[in-house]
């Protein structure tokens, strides 16, 4: 298991230009080959993590934590012949304890019993994009300017008396891998996130409305903390006095943070394998086949991935460090790509394209008309506009239905404006239909999650929406949510 430190004494970080609190890929690289060549082993494969993590938050208008650490993980495969592999995981990258683990494995991989069905295979040439994703302004404010920046967060909340809690977060990544085939692949990432959320009281009973901003780029330089505080503080003067209001299939307009949350889940649909089993929308039961070529959302959104994407990008590889490529999923609506794993396009014949997509791009066609979010509600007769969600789970992956509810400013819109602010409503929809129910569609950018135990593990991959109006999105109850 991972295991956090505040600093490693056995190694010591690259000295660059900016001190960085993980290790440098070359150093990595370093101890991955020093690893390598302590090993006997006929087949053996090395990863190795560094991360770091620093946040600062606010609760009831004071710093409640701040948390820096680092988590290191080793994880080492060996193989002799067709014997059965060995894997262990780890965290120490000193030069006695890698050695000694390493020729530990070895020593418990020569026992290991045959596998006729293992097969050492080759590996071919992997030509990896280039690493884009590490930025020296986000490094830099690592140490202190994460914490600097929450007075400007929360201080318009704070003055108009509204309680206030923020998040502002970086992390730093390096990892290698390498094998005794040759093969290396090394790469370092940076990512930062502001968010703030302003609640309103009536002074009666019933729930708070609440009001929520944030922003999320690799480069720290990139973020406005002012513009966000202002943004949360003009939601949650909206959501005063938020009212009930009867759940049924309405009108929606989803804010950038609210399609991102949605478009998230559709990831997975686009496996080859799990696809081909007809355990996503991607199969159609009809053919008993894909759905490539076939019309799956609106014709006016594609949607594509790409390692070196401006406003975020991954790593240009993957866990096995095959390489990432830029894929178009959907154009113009219609499913161009699946996503074959290693093992499974193996076992196919298939040359493996790559995982399903992680940092994920939805935009509107060349041609579309793009409307902001004032545009779309100016057109609205009747309808909610939703700038965030909470609590998102996957109820079905053959339809992708997903439940949640709405969070951070929900709003009655009629004739054309923002008539009150209203409760929080649960919401059972499939992003597989309300994208077959588009009635306008914005600009796309890049929009921020948020630290929250309930989506998973912090940061969530770069995720690039526009802001989309559909109908008949189905909200199936009031939900006492904040």
């Amino acid at each position: 298991m991972p295991h956090r430190r505040k600093a490693s004494p056995d190694v010591s970080p690259a000295v660059s230009p900016v001190l960085s609190p993980v290790l440098s890929p070359e150093r990595l690289t370093a101890l991955a080959k020093h690893a390598l060549h302590w090993s006997s082993a006929d087949t053996m494969s090395i990863a190795i993590t560094h991360a770091a993590i620093g946040s600062a938050r606010v609760a009831q208008g004071r710093v409640s934590l701040t948390d820096s650490g680092d988590t290191l993980l080793v994880a080492i495969m060996t193989r002799f012949g067709q014997r059965v592999q060995v894997n262990l995981e780890g965290n120490q990258v000193d030069e006695t304890t890698l050695r000694r683990t390493v020729e530990y494995l070895d020593r418990i991989a020569r026992e290991q019993p045959g596998d006729p069905m293992s097969l050492v295979m080759p590996v071919p040439p992997r030509t990896y994009l280039p690493n884009t994703t590490w930025r020296a302004s986000t490094v830099a404010a690592f140490s202190g300017d994460r914490h600097a920046v929450l007075p400007v967060l929360v201080t318009p909340l704070l003055e108009a008396k509204f309680e206030v809690s923020a998040f502002a977060g970086i992390a730093l990544r390096s990892r290698v891998y390498a094998d005794k085939q040759g093969l290396v692949a090394a790469g370092e990432e940076s990512d930062t996130e502001l968010t703030v959320t302003g609640w309103s009281t009536d002074g009666t009973q019933g729930m708070p409305g609440s009001g929520w901003a944030g922003q999320a780029a690799r480069e720290w330089t990139q973020l406005d903390a002012a513009h966000v505080g202002r943004e949360a503080l003009r939601l949650t003067r909206l959501a005063a006095h938020p009212v009930a209001l009867e759940p049924g299939r309405r009108t929606v307009i989803l804010g950038r943070p609210a399609v991102a949350q949605l478009v998230r889940f559709m990831s997975d649909a686009f496996d080859a394998q799990a696809t081909m089993l007809g355990v996503t929308p991607l199969y159609n039961p009809v053919t008993r086949k894909p759905k490539l070529g076939e019309r799956v959302t609106d014709p006016r959104l594609t949607l594509s991935s790409h390692p070196n994407d401006p406003d975020g990008g991954i790593l240009p590889f993957d866990d096995q460090a095959y390489p990432i490529v830029p894929r178009v999923w959907i154009e113009d609506g219609v499913l161009k790509n699946l996503a074959w794993r290693v093992d499974f396009a193996a076992a196919m014949g298939v040359t493996p394209a790559s995982n399903p997509p992680e940092s994920l791009r939805l935009v509107a066609t060349p041609g579309t008309r793009l409307q902001t979010i004032d545009e779309m509600i100016a057109a609205c007769e009747n309808g909610v506009y939703v700038n965030r969600l909470s609590h998102l789970e996957m109820l079905d992956g053959r339809s992708g239905l997903l439940t949640g509810v709405t969070s951070g400013g929900c709003f009655l819109v009629r004739d054309g404006r923002i008539e009150k602010s209203v409760k929080n409503l649960r919401f059972h929809a499939s992003p597989w239909f309300f994208l077959n129910q588009l009635e306008a569609v914005g600009t796309s950018e890049r929009t921020a999650f948020g630290y929250a135990p309930w989506q998973g593990p912090w940061p969530i991959p770069p995720t690039i929406v526009p802001p989309l109006m559909v109908r008949d999105f189905n909200f199936s109850a009031l939900a006492d949510n904040v």
